[in-house]
């Protein structure tokens, strides 16, 4: 032992961290502050749960790969300590005879604590050995699996290089304190205990090199180890691996929420627009959270397993987003803090857009959620990507000349087609339905029709099925008629904040003077923005999704569904309504209790569901990069329906996740039967996909509330409803 190496070793390791780690945390002080100390049990249970729990890295879909990472961070958790008390060693060699030897007087006087310390040495063996474990599997999948989530890295290879010379070392500095001086002694007593099971047998192994040899090596290790451990800590700091240090951090600062089955994932923050809040233009005005979201990336791809841009081959993953903006902060680190360009003059930051990303790679996501359900660290990527479409609309006015449309038609009309205010209801023209403050009343519910089933020729059919199983049900509703506006979901991820602040604001004030207390929605997208982004202007109300509601009615066998439908179907999760809230169980309820149905899943279901490519604002834009993203849902669905009716038919295994989307490439027309939707913009888009293939033949799409309104057994003189008045609303 030696404490001036240790303190060399000590004093350059850490003293070079700090440095490093000073303009790391100085480029998060530079960025815009942000509250996230708020809560402070919920933020420590989810840390205990997802951050000391790993919960989400045992995620079905990745439960291998994430229960070896499970095991090397057990490894780093109880090695810690271990690493404090070998640099406690090198300083004293009391305190290495003491932690080495057993038998020492000490440990007799303190049978309590030697108890304790010898099941943490346990501990220490299993999990070391569970860590080279793990090690192993991710070379092996590394080198010869090849996942496609994982990029080619020479830093994966060092850094499992590292973990595992660790665990070696430890091993070969406790092996070599049970080899004795004495070959003579019985082997039985001197090599094998149980407190240090895989450093006994390394023991024992070491044993026939003899004492001085097996104590040179044993010498080796421990200084090794400690090299190691300061490299190590370097090196973080500099790479993929700096999660090490700042995910346990991110996880405690999430989005409050997140983490519970995402059911406010989609809850965008509001900036405030009378302090000229416009958006995310530099490095600057991203906040020390979502700069800290940089660092805490693992670069796993699990984010894009399922992600409908990289899938498609879109410019985005995120993934790369995050590298892109993290390593342009490091390779700027003294623009950002202090200002002074490249050229050592004080220089103005670029936008981020045009230095770091590309306008195409903001404007490709579809907001679906995938990747922050995904992260196991809780990285928030749609914000801050949204945070930068607000920047390009409200200040630049740069933005994809299609949706300029569509902003217009909500600012005019009151819906994104901009067709007239005035025919908002044709749709109920022949239904009588009440309308709220109309006299009427006191009403339950008042029924949201949403812009696409007031005006879209498609959407209006469900919108009509559903006034016929509301009254059948006896259901107390009414609609707001032409009073009713867009809830501004569309501008708002578009990136028109004012735009959607206004609308929002607006309909607040309009449903809270007329006292509704509960809302019913057909339109997850509605949904979502009515049930979690209303609250914050004071629209405290009860929001129920269409599907819900039908489930519950059945239930409470206020509806019958006696007409049998002898077809197979699929369900396709729309996302703003499963991923974003967590509603996968009453859809298919609902779509069970149909007689006749054969209800089939898609591989990509529920949690894992596959965007129709709507979504983000998406319904709106063109699609010119790659291949369409309704297309490969609708080629999983009509695969799906193949294989129900042939189990020959090749179908991907779903635990097969080296080719993510390969059931999307399916070209073939497939089987014939349904595709259940819940959503008007899903519907829209795969019925596209239908169109496109050509297999109108084959394949229907419909609402589940179309599907329950053809089975309901209707009393006499109660649920008719009347042919649908034909609007043609149809994006271009």
């Amino acid at each position: 032992m030696s404490p001036i190496i240790t303190g060399l070793l000590l004093a350059v390791g850490v003293s070079v961290f700090v440095m490093t780690m000073a303009g790391r945390i100085g480029v998060l002080l530079a960025m815009k502050p942000e509250n996230r100390l708020d809560n402070i049990p919920q933020r420590a249970a989810a840390l205990l749960r997802f951050g000391l729990g790993q919960k989400r890295m045992v995620d079905p879909e990745e439960f291998t790969p994430g229960f070896m990472h499970v095991l090397i961070f057990a490894a780093f958790v109880t090695l810690a300590l271990r690493t404090v008390m070998l640099f406690v060693m090198g300083f004293s060699e009391t305190a290495l005879v003491l932690l080495t030897d057993l038998t020492d007087p000490f440990w007799a006087a303190n049978p309590a604590l030697l108890t304790v310390y010898k099941l943490y040495l346990l501990a220490k063996d299993v999990v070391a050995v569970g860590a080279l474990l793990g090690c192993a599997y991710f070379v092996y999948a590394r080198a010869i699996v090849k996942p496609d989530r994982m990029s080619p890295s020479w830093e994966a290879y060092l850094i499992l290089g590292f973990i595992s010379g660790l665990m070696i070392t430890e091993f070969l500095f406790g092996g070599s304190h049970m080899v004795p001086r004495e070959q003579s002694m019985p082997l039985a007593t001197s090599n094998f205990v149980w407190w240090e099971p895989a450093t006994s047998v390394v023991g024992m192994a070491m044993r026939p090199m003899g004492y001085t040899a097996a104590h040179v090596l044993g010498v080796a290790g421990f200084w090794i180890h400690l090299s190691i451990v300061l490299a190590f800590l370097n090196f973080l700091p500099w790479g993929k691996h700096f999660h090490v240090i700042t995910g346990l951090p991110n996880v405690f600062f999430l989005r409050l929420g997140q983490g519970q089955r995402n059911t406010q994932s989609a809850k965008l923050p509001t900036p405030n627009l009378e302090k000229e809040e416009f958006g995310t233009a530099t490095m600057k005005d991203l906040t020390w959270k979502q700069g800290l979201d940089l660092y805490s990336c693992t670069e796993c791809g699990r984010c894009q397993t399922h992600c409908p841009t990289y899938i498609t081959g879109k410019p985005l993953t995120h993934k790369g987003v995050n590298q892109d903006l993290k390593h342009w902060a490091w390779d700027h680190q003294m623009w950002i803090e202090e200002g002074r360009g490249p050229s050592g003059t004080t220089e103005p930051l670029p936008e981020i857009i045009g230095s770091a990303l590309k306008a195409e790679t903001v404007w490709a996501c579809t907001s679906c959620g995938w990747c922050e359900t995904a992260c196991p660290v809780f990285i928030e990527n749609v914000p801050r990507l949204i945070d930068m479409r607000r920047y390009q609309v409200q200040v630049k006015a740069d933005f994809p000349p299609e949706i300029q449309r569509v902003f217009e038609g909500i600012e005019r009309q009151g819906n994104p087609w901009g067709l007239g205010q005035d025919r908002r209801d044709e749709w109920a023209e022949d239904l009588a339905l009440p309308t709220w403050g109309d006299g009427g009343g006191p009403y339950e519910y008042l029924f949201f029709v949403g812009c696409a089933g007031s005006y879209d020729d498609k959407q209006k059919k469900v919108s009509r099925a559903l006034v016929k199983i509301l009254r059948e049900a006896g259901v107390s509703f009414a609609t707001l008629s032409k009073q009713e506006m867009c809830n501004g979901d569309t501008a708002r991820r578009l990136g028109n904040e004012y735009l959607y602040q206004t609308m929002a604001k607006t309909n607040v004030e309009t449903w809270n003077s007329m006292g509704v207390k509960a809302v019913i929605t057909q339109c997850p997208h509605c949904f979502n923005t009515i049930k979690n982004e209303y609250p914050e202007f004071g629209g405290e109300y009860r929001v129920i999704n269409h599907t819900q509601l039908i489930n519950d009615l059945l239930k409470e066998k206020r509806i019958k569904l006696s007409q049998v439908m002898n077809e197979k179907l699929t369900y396709h999760d729309p996302c703003y309504l499963g991923r974003h809230n967590g509603v996968y169980d009453a859809p298919r309820e609902v779509l069970k209790a149909i007689p006749g149905l054969e209800v089939v899943e898609m591989q990509r279901s529920q949690r894992e569901g596959f965007c129709c490519g709507a979504g983000g604002g998406r319904m709106w834009m063109e699609e010119h990069i790659g291949t369409r993203i309704n297309h490969n849902r609708l080629n999983e669905a009509a695969l799906t329906l193949k294989h129900a009716e042939d189990p020959n038919t090749p179908y991907p295994s779903a635990t097969d996740k080296q080719k993510p989307g390969q059931v999307g490439d399916y070209k073939e027309p497939g089987g014939k039967g349904i595709v259940a939707v819940a959503c008007p913009f899903c519907s829209t888009m795969l019925k596209d996909a239908v169109n496109d293939t050509g297999r109108e033949e084959l394949i229907k799409v419909k609402d589940i509330t179309e599907l329950v309104a053809d089975a309901l057994e209707v009393k006499t003189g109660t649920g008719t409803v009347a042919p649908s008045v034909a609007v043609s609303a149809k994006p271009e």
